[in-house]
């Protein structure tokens, strides 16, 4: 008799334990169910929250759009107008170093004539050489970006000092006629070089005759 009473009351622990393990996953699915469908329902209001944008708010946008399309294009426009402007003065310009390079050279031209000679102990440009002034006159007034030293130079006679001072004032006077036929001041530089530079070695008349005179050089 005692067998069977501990044997019903063992099943009967054994019903509630497994009842109560039921009811415990029961209640933690509910809970689990409920987490979810909060979150379910948050996400709806927000979804609900969210209005479809207006015809008005497009139109907006694709206006917005447009114009930010039009001034890149614009931008784009004005810094290819740009570059085509700087590549055709760059153009330019190398035609024009051309055209003076082609023009210096010719040996026939009275650019050729470099020289400009003096009688003794004189700064007088005289008549002969006007022809040949003139010409680098209405060169350099033709080529305002060329530019020319002027050097004086004397023969042997004469101190040093003496003969600097010649040169100087044979190369200003020189200068001063180019000026006046239209080329720039700025365009001329003056140097003299008194009689430490002879073309011609030599005392003789014809030796210092090519001794005294001023040298137009061209600069780069």
């Amino acid at each position: 008799m005692k067998f069977f009473l501990v044997a019903g009351l063992v099943a009967a622990l054994a019903g509630c334990a497994s009842k109560t393990k039921t009811n415990a996953d029961i209640e933690q699915r509910d809970l689990f169910d409920q987490s979810d469908r909060r979150s379910f329902e948050q996400t709806a209001e927000l979804t609900d929250g969210l209005e479809p944008a207006s015809e008005t708010d497009l139109r907006a946008q694709q206006e917005e759009l447009k114009q930010e399309f039009e001034r890149e294009e614009q931008r784009l426009l004005e810094e290819r107008t740009k570059f085509d402007e700087q590549n055709s003065s760059n153009q330019d310009e190398l035609q024009r170093q051309a055209e003076i390079k082609r023009e210096l050279s010719k040996n026939d031209s009275l650019l050729a004539q470099r020289s400009i000679f003096y009688d003794f102990d004189s700064s007088v440009i005289k008549a002969e050489f006007q022809p040949v002034i003139e010409a680098h006159g209405d060169f350099l007034k033709k080529y305002p970006s060329v530019t020319i030293r002027i050097e004086g130079n004397c023969d042997d006679r004469g101190s040093r000092e003496y003969n600097l001072a010649l040169g100087q004032n044979r190369a200003e006077q020189l200068k001063q006629a180019l000026v006046l036929l239209g080329a720039r001041a700025e365009q001329i530089d003056v140097a003299s070089y008194g009689a430490e530079r002879p073309l011609i070695f030599g005392v003789d008349d014809a030796s210092r005759s090519q001794n005294r005179r001023s040298d137009l050089v061209y600069l780069d």
